[in-house]
């Protein structure tokens, strides 16, 4: 049975012209020139390499991943083998000359050759050990706020809230108190809230919820809007730093941007830039400063 990529049907051609991941074309260009990359195809003596598929299936959106490796594999190749098909077609139609095909291919260029820059420059200076130093520097101010994990128990009436209580101080488990009892969305999990912020809750539910200790069960029922509330606490997350593996990756993308930035702005102030009108007339001098929300 054969599969269908409509993504990457030919008349999308850009689909595969690998301006996605350009990390994965650089590499599969390096892998080409190694004799492990073995041709896959041949479409009238131009050779598809291994390291092309890889390229495309690097592209490929995360849910063809659950696919059979081999037939996912297959299927590409068959797409490469249209693609190169119809860019002979369009090579011996002299297209490459036309000059729409131009124009594009030097806008794919410059932002090929941007990417690329900018890309390389960021993985040379954000190494591991320059994320590790970013994370002691700000480890402080990335304190995660205190967390508690609750239950609760919802019903109508204080009434039935303070009965419920009764049961479970004689040793009902809470867990299944809030199966039977509660009215609350979370009550066929045995009322678990999981853990929040004081914020995330409302304000006499978190006043009570952040007052116990771990194990706890309130004293008293707490009213709030949805009814009232039998809560006990199962577990608090102190307020602390995260780990360097937990924010790593938002320190990486962070630093990421701030040397982007950086960067450009460098640039800019080695560049002569000046700026003209829709007319083509050059824009006074007041004007040639960025328009507002540019660099």
């Amino acid at each position: 049975m054969s599969l269908s990529l409509p993504f990457v049907h030919p008349l999308r051609l850009l689909a595969l012209a690998g301006f996605i991941t350009f990390g994965a074309a650089e590499a599969a260009a390096q892998q080409r020139g190694q004799s492990s990359d073995s041709v896959v195809a041949r479409v009238d003596g131009h050779e598809i390499y291994a390291s092309d598929v890889q390229d495309a299936l690097s592209q490929l959106p995360p849910e063809y991943m659950n696919m059979p490796a081999e037939q996912l594999f297959r299927a590409v190749i068959e797409q490469l083998i249209d693609r190169q098909i119809v860019v002979r077609r369009a090579r011996d139609q002299k297209l490459e000359r036309d000059l729409d095909v131009q124009k594009t291919m030097k806008q794919l260029e410059a932002r090929v050759l941007e990417q690329v820059y900018l890309r390389r420059m960021v993985e040379k200076k954000i190494t591991d050990e320059a994320v590790a130093r970013r994370y002691e520097r700000d480890k402080a101010q990335l304190v995660r706020e205190k967390k508690v994990r609750a239950r609760h128990i919802l019903v109508k009436t204080r009434d039935e809230a303070i009965a419920i209580m009764r049961e479970i101080s004689r040793g009902k488990d809470f867990a299944a108190m809030a199966k039977e009892k509660s009215i609350g969305p979370s009550g066929p999990q045995g009322g678990d809230l999981g853990f929040f912020t004081r914020e995330q809750m409302v304000p006499a539910f978190s006043q009570m919820a952040f007052s116990l200790k771990k194990g706890e069960v309130a004293r008293a029922p707490v009213q709030t809007q949805y009814g009232w509330h039998v809560i006990k606490v199962e577990d608090i997350q102190e307020a602390a730093p995260p780990t360097l593996a937990e924010v790593k990756d938002e320190l990486r993308a962070k630093m990421g941007e701030e040397l982007i930035e950086g960067e450009i702005k460098r640039l800019r102030e080695g560049a002569k830039v000046e700026r003209f009108g829709m007319d083509g007339k050059p824009l006074p001098p007041g004007e040639q400063a960025p328009a507002a929300g540019g660099r």
